[in-house]
């Protein structure tokens, strides 16, 4: 009971707006959770399109929404949070609904694909704005908790949305982007009637490409994130290689594959507070290579699974890496930005995220085609990949713990 008592004091001293992105965040991950892992699915099985062409769309869809991140991260230091938020979850709220509809009416593949790129790249926009929200209305020494708490909010509604999605999937894949349709307006009026503004002085420079990508020249952060790229490319096998692998080499259905993701979204939800904390106590480096090295046996296990019950052990295993790495890596990037822009930040590490997760379905379809009857090789090959960002880590990251300097760069 004491301990309860401490956490619930700990989650009091948050700000408001930080609960309004938690709940944001949620509602929001239900529809994009109800969605997402049936993609590939319905290009692939209920198309016939070939998993390396739904690779090469997942591929272009991450590059754009790549772009909208670094755009995002700039206009969230220049116009501000809040209005960069509200314009990318209206344009959600249209874009989700133009899916629906070009799935309903059956709409060439690539009209589909087409209208897949447009959501990656108003979702691109937003992301950025989010992140830097949280930096701002968080002190620096509890960010990584905060970034931990946010994703549970995210999680608990991707534990949700998953288990929905495979029940309404047996009705039609269209209304699985209502469904995100009318999640994404909700948050849309959570943002317009709970949340203001959280930058305290706006970016008032004269616009210049160079200065987008100046953080580039930032050499312990751009290490940072090429390492992490690595590791995106493995997270993002996760709602392709891996939805398409359970379905059609170990056999399992499609409400069950909704299930599966759902035991990832409640693990997030159960494990994310506790792996944070333990983040925090082990150091940055130890963190960074945990989370990693959870990722490679995760995604290897899976060679190994000949049921559904073997796909949920390895499931549990890919999110300890996922909840071990995920907050560790926002509350670094965020101590490591001057407090002007943390946005341009986010944005660049946005970028980095996004081209791991296209690169993930673009090389997991090429593998997936080449080797799905070879899987032990399939899945060494992406473990490998997350063996050696956890290498990269281990030499290049300092061993201090998460905390920054308000006004300043944190330490890597």
């Amino acid at each position: 009971m004491e301990r309860m008592g401490g956490l619930l004091g700990t989650l009091r001293t948050y700000d408001r707006r930080f609960w309004t992105l938690f709940f944001v965040q949620l509602i929001v991950a239900v529809g994009f959770g109800a969605a997402m892992p049936f993609v590939s699915i319905y290009l692939h099985a209920e198309r016939g399109m070939p998993m390396a062409h739904v690779g090469t769309i997942m591929l272009v869809s991450a590059l754009v929404a790549a772009a909208g991140r670094i755009a995002g991260g700039e206009l969230a230091d220049r116009v501000g949070r809040r209005p960069l938020i509200l314009g990318g979850m209206a344009a959600r709220v249209m874009v989700f609904g133009w899916m629906a509809y070009a799935i309903y009416a059956r709409e060439s593949v690539w009209i589909v694909g087409g209208v897949f790129v447009a959501v990656r790249m108003v979702g691109g926009l937003v992301r950025p704005g989010l992140s830097a929200m949280v930096a701002d209305v968080v002190e620096p020494e509890k960010r990584v908790e905060a970034y931990a708490l946010f994703r549970i909010g995210q999680n608990a509604g991707w534990a949700m949305g998953p288990a929905i999605g495979g029940f309404l999937v047996t009705t039609s894949y269209a209304s699985l982007f209502l469904l995100t349709t009318g999640a994404s307006l909700i948050g849309l009026l959570l943002m317009a009637f709970l949340a203001g503004e959280s930058i305290q002085r706006a970016e008032t420079s004269r616009f210049s490409f160079r200065r987008v990508i100046d953080v580039a020249r930032d050499a312990r952060f751009l290490v940072f994130c090429a390492w992490s790229m690595l590791l995106y490319l493995v997270m993002g096998q996760f709602a392709s290689t891996l939805a398409v692998f359970s379905t059609e080499i170990v056999g399992i259905a499609e409400g069950q594959l909704g299930i599966l993701f759902t035991i990832n979204g409640i693990v997030v939800v159960l494990f994310q507070w506790p792996a944070a904390r333990l983040a925090d106590r082990i150091g940055l480096r130890n963190g960074l290579v945990l989370g990693c090295l959870l990722y490679a046996v995760g995604y290897f296990s899976v060679s190994f699974a000949s049921g559904f019950s073997l796909l949920i052990a390895s499931m549990v295993v890919i999110t300890l890496g996922e909840v071990v790495f995920s907050p560790t890596s926002m509350a670094a990037v965020a101590n490591m930005a001057p407090v002007q822009r943390v946005g341009r930040y986010m944005g660049f590490f946005g970028l980095t995220e996004a081209l791991g997760w296209s690169l993930g379905p673009f090389v997991g379809g090429h593998l997936f085609d080449a080797l799905a009857s070879a899987p032990v090789l399939l899945w060494g090959i992406i473990g490998a990949i997350g063996i050696v960002a956890a290498l990269g880590f281990a030499a290049t990251t300092g061993d201090g713990r998460i905390k920054g300097q308000q006004g300043g760069r944190g330490a890597l």
